[in-house]
């Protein structure tokens, strides 16, 4: 989203006097994992970079209470959700760090490679990293940051 406060007044004026919005937002900058891979975070990196470049925010989770704020809303409360992940989380292997965050990533290959972020070597060492998280000694960790608000 290129304009988020404007976004968030919009859903303000909807709100009545005393109304609550509830704000789930992720951060790709918080993402960290074992064993650790240089080349992973490079391609976590052109997720950031493209997004930024689109006008958008990838990091925009640690931002959600200066947003909340510059709008006006009040009685803000901001919490990191981390979503941790090891092999004894099976469906969280599959289901987030195969196929939301890794699947994600992957998804923007050549457009990484095209706007020269990264070589293609590069790239595809960074998504084994990434898989390799998903092996039974690997942990994935990514935060999202939930926020409610009020209008006063």
């Amino acid at each position: 989203m290129a304009r988020p406060a404007e976004a968030l007044s919009s859903l303000k004026k909807l709100l009545k006097a005393g109304g609550t919005i509830t704000v789930i937002e992720g951060d790709h900058g918080s993402t960290y994992f074992y064993p650790d891979n240089d080349a992973a975070h490079r391609t976590i990196q052109c997720q950031i970079e493209l997004q930024k470049r689109a006008g958008g925010n990838a990091n925009i989770g640690r931002e959600l209470y200066p947003l909340l704020n510059a709008v006006g809303f009040s009685s803000m409360q901001i919490s990191p959700r981390m979503v941790y992940v090891d092999a004894s989380k099976p469906r969280l292997v599959e289901g987030f760090t195969k196929n939301t965050f890794t699947a994600m990533i992957e998804g923007i290959r050549e457009p990484s490679i095209e706007a020269e972020l990264i070589d293609e070597n590069t790239f595809d060492e960074g998504i084994k990293g990434l898989y390799r998280t998903t092996e039974t000694d690997g942990v994935f960790c990514y935060t999202f940051f939930k926020a409610i608000a009020i209008k006063q």
